[in-house]
């Protein structure tokens, strides 16, 4: 064991030396002399025995010149990468026809038109029953037209626009079942037509007229809850046999109205009969009424129309808010028929008195929530506004406002819970309460 300390620290007072024995005394047979250089150049061993390594040179000793020139590139790592779509091909007229003539009562033609879904009507219609393989034939060419032009302008093509021809053909041999109204996005148009066979037929005879003022709304770019109401399909219901049940009226959202129309049928034909001529004027109402977003007023010749035939029922007081006159006519048959002629030459100014009545509520509404009011002077009770947003109550710790006071005039309302203020007002001068809030509210 002493031996082996004793080796141990020989070796580390005496590191071995490159190129010589384990004891660092004999150099090794062949071995050179480093020179001063030895940093940079590995020395040489010329021993057989041993590799032969050479250290690949410093960049601190090799000239600039001889390294290769280095040429930093920028790299944008957001730029956009095109992605160009392979080329759809175009159709021919020639194989569509050929399709048409052999297999066009199975949708073939519309399958090699990219048209999968009037080809599966197609297929399970027999190509509506033959009418619109006929009419196919004549059509083709813009067919062909339409899809070659989406094919090669996919980003500039409008998709979801509709067709006139494609709403004929759908009209022509099922219009009454109303599937040209489910292909313009009319849904509830359809299932009328569904359960109606078409209003009996008018519907579907109006709409061989109507059918491009149809397709033109449904591909205007108008939102659909900001639409307003069509004059053609309020004209298509009214006439209808349905307008006796009042359909219109439920498509204008007159629901009142229709209830009416519908256990009485059509007030007992007269309201039917008088809507064909006056439903331009409901379909402007309406939709006056949903532009400005107020209440409408009530209008003369609704009442009329409810005064007769059924006024001794008192469906016009009813109309003009007056209840409790509507139930005494209910039960006397219009006081016996007595009032129910009297009504008949007052009933404009009880017209004029409702809609007085109406701007009145109106105007207390606003009144309320302080929009109105031309002598509404906005403060704020603490860290909130007031009045408050729906015009009610505002349970709060009531402090200081910030209401303009006159000159030397302080008012303090100390911290307290309550529906209002309680606490005490102060002043130094010789105004009174009264004559604060009259100052305050006119802004004098």
């Amino acid at each position: 064991m002493s031996t082996e300390k004793e080796t141990l620290q020989t070796r580390q007072k005496n590191p071995a030396v490159p190129g010589t024995n384990q004891q660092g005394t004999q150099p090794l047979p062949g071995y050179q002399q480093p020179h001063s250089s030895y940093q940079q150049t590995q020395p040489q061993y010329t021993n057989s025995q041993l590799p032969t390594y050479t250290q690949p040179p410093s960049p601190s000793v090799t000239s600039q010149s001889q390294l290769p020139p280095i040429i930093y590139v920028g790299y944008n790592t957001n730029h956009p990468v095109t992605f160009i779509p392979a080329p759809v091909p175009k159709r021919s007229l020639f194989e569509a026809y050929l399709l048409t003539l052999l297999l066009g009562f199975t949708g073939a033609q519309h399958f090699y038109l990219r048209r999968p879904e009037w080809g599966v009507v197609y297929l399970f219609t027999l190509g509506f029953l033959g009418c619109g393989w006929v009419i196919d034939l004549f059509r083709l060419p813009l067919l062909v037209s339409r899809c070659n032009k989406q094919a090669s302008h996919p980003e500039t093509t409008e998709k979801n626009k509709k067709n006139l021809d494609d709403a004929y053909v759908l009209w022509l041999p099922a219009g009454f079942m109303g599937l040209h109204h489910f292909y313009l996005n009319n849904i509830g148009l359809g299932v009328v037509y569904v359960f109606t066979f078409g209003l009996f037929g008018v519907g579907w005879v109006a709409d061989a007229f109507l059918m491009p003022y149809h397709v033109k709304k449904t591909n205007s770019d108008i939102p659909e809850d900001s639409k307003e109401k069509s004059a053609a399909t309020t004209c298509i219901l009214a006439i209808s046999p349905a307008g006796i049940l009042g359909a219109h009226h439920y498509y204008l959202n007159r629901i009142c109205f229709g209830i009416a129309y519908t256990l009485t049928f059509g007030l007992l034909g007269v309201g039917y009969i008088v809507d064909w001529c006056r439903f331009p004027v409901l379909v402007q109402r309406y939709n006056k009424s949903k532009r400005k977003r107020f209440i409408s007023h009530k209008h003369l010749d609704d009442a009329y129309l409810l005064w007769f035939p059924l006024g001794f029922l008192g469906l016009h007081h009813f109309y003009l808010n007056r209840p409790g006159w509507g139930c005494l006519y209910f039960f006397t048959f219009g006081l016996f028929g007595l009032g129910w002629i009297i009504d008949g030459c007052r009933l404009c100014s009880l017209v004029t008195e409702c809609n007085k009545q109406i701007d009145e509520q109106v105007l207390l509404h606003s009144n309320n929530q302080g929009i109105s009011n031309p002598n509404f002077v906005t403060g704020s009770v603490g860290s909130q506004q007031w009045p408050p947003a729906a015009g009610g109550h505002m349970v709060s710790n009531y402090t200081h406002t910030s209401i303009p006071y006159p000159p030397g005039y302080t008012v303090s309302y100390p911290a307290q819970p309550g529906l209002y203020p309680t606490g005490p007002i102060q002043h130094n001068d010789k105004l009174s309460h009264k004559h604060f809030i009259q100052h305050s509210t006119t802004g004098s």
